[in-house]
């Protein structure tokens, strides 16, 4: 092998996203991690650092359930119960078992995941309506379930749950909001490049076909059941984490519709819709758009919701990409 074939050879192994990675690229991420790091820093304001969790933290949850319905056509109307399952199984196993908050994320999303494995073993056969329908179920059972349970959840009169206990020196009492935002970033982080790593795998590719045409799909000897249950069993694990972090950032929890139920979901998919469905990316920056837009309306209360809606459905309708349709204009 010449020198000359050996340097191709190396090139064309280095993952893909790395190659990808232009100068001007790298530019513009630098400049995006930079606000992100330092904004919140030197602003100085705890509403600011507050804002900027919500945008993160929502923002994950809609990039997640962009992995379902972006790339795998997964509909999932009870999204909201799984976060709640993720959120409960952290706070619960502080409360009655001494579990730590750290390893309370870990065990929130194994719960989550085998949750997800679950339910795709029961509804993912089903397609469209029918599977939007059971996922609806199956979320609001969970809620119910914990709202009848008040000697175990204590239903609806509120858990209090623990904050995260210090680490590495690092204080992460109950009013410490800016440790409480660069650990979001983390955990963000390595989501984001697990979710990116795995869309341009195979499974990625698995994932856009069966999204395009099932039933071509089929017909390349593809299992679409083996690959639907992956592409659920993931995004419920990754769900979970961030909901532990929800539930322990928060302090207390109460399974109400508005919380856990279908306003939060709905609130979840505008944020991915707008984002930009099978773009991951895009729902981080719509997350900051949407919570921005939810906090300086916030006297208008439910009717929030209705603009949301709104917004949604002009979305849908012009404006198919959302926001990753319009990176080039922004940039």
């Amino acid at each position: 092998m010449t020198a000359e074939t050996e340097r191709r050879s190396k090139s064309t192994a280095r993952p893909r996203f790395l190659s990808e990675l232009t100068p001007w690229r790298t530019v513009k991420i630098a400049i995006v991690l930079g606000l992100l790091v330092f904004v919140p820093y030197f602003s100085d304001s705890a509403f600011i650092t507050t804002v900027f969790i919500s945008a993160v933290m929502f923002g994950l949850f809609a990039a997640i359930y962009d992995l379902m319905i972006g790339y795998a056509g997964l509909i999932n109307f009870g999204y909201a119960g799984f976060i709640a399952a993720g959120a409960y199984t952290s706070a619960l196993a502080w409360l009655h078992f001494g579990v730590s908050p750290w390893l309370g994320l870990l065990l929130a999303g194994f719960v989550c995941a085998l949750l997800g494995f679950l339910t795709g073993l029961v509804s993912l056969r089903l397609r469209g309506l029918y599977l939007a329908l059971m996922t609806f179920f199956i979320g609001e059972a969970i809620r119910f379930t914990i709202s009848n349970t008040p000697d175990v959840t204590r239903g609806m009169l509120g858990l209090s749950v623990a904050p995260f206990p210090d680490i590495f020196g690092i204080d992460f009492s109950r009013g410490n909001h800016l440790n409480y935002y660069y650990l979001l970033l983390v955990i963000g982080a390595a989501i984001m490049t697990f979710m990116t790593v795995l869309v341009r795998s195979k499974y990625g590719l698995a994932f856009k076909a069966l999204r395009e045409d099932q039933l071509a799909t089929e017909s390349l000897g593809i299992s679409t059941t083996r690959y639907k249950l992956i592409n659920f069993t993931l995004a419920s694990f990754l769900t979970g984490i961030v909901a532990g972090f929800y539930a322990h950032y928060l302090g207390i929890l109460s399974p109400t519709p508005q919380e856990f139920g279908v306003p939060r979901t709905v609130e979840i998919l505008t944020i991915t819709y707008v984002g930009g469905r099978g773009t991951l990316w895009g729902s981080l920056f719509s997350g900051f758009l949407l919570i921005g837009f939810q906090e300086y309306f916030r006297a208008l209360g439910a009717w929030r919701l209705v603009m949301f809606g709104a917004l949604l459905i002009f979305v849908m309708l012009y404006a198919r990409r959302g926001l990753a349709g319009l990176k080039k204009y922004v940039w």
